[in-house]
């Protein structure tokens, strides 16, 4: 699965990106995305907007820069 940030704003790419974790936290089929940001402000606040997700396992730079992976819990902690 994968999400396509780049060109947002970081407001609407918060919006977007926490509407969408929200639908995936409820989802058990969906066990990573890679969520592409660009270079810019959004890969660098990405890491943070996941910090407070407990189902979050982890969250990797993808394709060397521009892109992380996120991986989630197989059962989702609530």
């Amino acid at each position: 699965m994968r999400i396509d940030l780049h060109g947002f704003s970081i407001h609407d790419a918060w919006k977007f990106f926490h509407q969408w974790v929200h639908e995936a936290q409820h989802d058990n089929t969906i066990k990573s995305v890679t969520v592409v940001t660009g270079q810019g402000k959004i890969y660098n606040e990405l890491p943070k907007w996941c910090e407070n997700m407990s189902f979050v396992r982890d969250i990797q730079p993808h394709f060397g820069s521009g892109a992380y992976h996120i991986s989630f819990y197989k059962k989702r902690r609530q």
